[in-house]
Parts: structure tokens; sequence; C-alpha cells
């Protein structure tokens, strides 16, 4: 039986870059980028688990601004799906606290990453968004 988790992540933004995050080598999906955000616990509401996981990520305190979209990903051990948030940064500077690197980067530069799968389905939906 597969297992299924709910999954928040950020779009966070600045001077019109994006906030990726590249995961640890010891992780599933290791050294690929990602929006930043994590699993949701139980009983957690989903803006409650993106304020915690981009803490425990970065270092910030975020404000959530609106549901994005849904993402979905599935593998044969594996289904997930994402709830993007558009996020602002409320208080601090992120900082690499339980991620192998992060930056800011340009859609441009972001398509040159190596995208976790789910991942590449939100930036995909992003670029035609920017582009439109």
């Amino acid at each position: 039986m597969k297992k299924e988790l709910d999954v928040v992540a950020a779009l966070i933004k600045k001077d019109s870059k994006i906030l990726l995050c590249q995961r640890k080598r010891n992780d599933f999906y290791a050294n690929l980028w990602e929006f930043p955000g994590g699993t949701v616990e139980e009983g957690e509401l989903y803006e409650q688990a993106i304020e915690r996981e981009i803490a425990e990520e970065l270092g910030i305190e975020i404000t959530e601004e609106k549901l994005v979209g849904k993402f979905y990903d599935e593998n044969e051990s594996l289904k997930i799906e994402v709830f993007l948030f558009s996020c602002r940064i409320k208080k601090g500077e992120p900082f690499r606290r339980d991620c192998q690197d992060f930056g800011f980067y340009s859609f441009r530069e972001a398509k040159d990453l190596n995208l976790a799968p789910v991942d590449r389905k939100i930036y995909e939906y992003l670029n035609l968004a920017e582009k439109s």
C-alpha cells in the first residue's frame, strides 16, 4: 500500500526571483531542489504547517497569503499532494537551517536546477503563469 502525504510548500518571491532550497544529501530526493516546505502533521492546519516548516528549514517567520494551487506526484511507494502557498517573509533573513543550500533564482535560472519531480511540475505551472 502506498504511503499518502499532504505536503505544504511556500512560494516566496524577492525582486521577481523565487526562493528554492536544496534537499540534504541523506534525504529522499537527495540533492534535488525544491520549493521550501514539508509534511503536514496530523491535526495541523496547512497554514500552521507552512509557517512551522519554513521556520524549521530557513529560520524565518512567514505569512501565508493565499493558496496558489495543488500539485500531485506519486511513485511506486508514495503519493503526495502538495499545497503551494504564496507567502511573504514577516521576520528574519533566510539561512541554511535544515537544507543543504538555498537561494533566490529567476525563472530562467531555476529552469537549469535539478528540481524534484513535483517541484518541476510547480515550476512549469508558475513559469507559464509568469509569461501570461
